[in-house]
């Protein structure tokens, strides 16, 4: 299973595995650093690294990558962007490293959710397959 998975990933273009590798999966499990930074911070470290982690299912079902890993995306980043994005002032008093992560956060995420409802389309629309 984990030898399908692993050539599956390298059959994704060359720029997805860079972007999963070095950006996607950084920036997502980066908020698990910041626990005491802020109250919320618990809240952002779970739909981070939730987003990421409810994809293991999918990928070990389906022995391999498909539009179907947008979804848990779509699940848990979504609310956090805009909680991000509407709720500044749950933020308040937040400042200096942790402040800078949430931006980037913010940006991958949005970023990532653009991707993902294009894949989403795609899997809805009946595309299935296995990369």
């Amino acid at each position: 299973m984990v030898g399908e998975i692993w050539g599956s990933f390298q059959r994704l273009p060359l720029w997805v595995r860079i972007w999963m590798v070095v950006i996607l999966a950084p920036v997502n499990f980066s908020p698990m650093f910041f626990l005491g930074a802020h109250p919320s911070a618990i809240w952002v470290a779970w739909l981070s690294v939730a987003g990421l982690a409810f994809n293991m299912p999918i990928l070990m079902r389906a022995r391999g990558f498909s539009a179907a890993l947008a979804f848990p995306h779509l699940v848990f980043w979504l609310p956090l962007v805009v909680v991000l994005i509407l709720r500044p002032a749950m933020f308040d008093g937040v400042s200096g490293c942790y402040a800078t992560l949430l931006l980037v956060l913010l940006v991958v995420d949005v970023a990532s959710l653009a991707f993902d409802g294009l894949e989403a389309v795609k899997w809805a629309k009946g595309d299935r397959a296995i990369i």
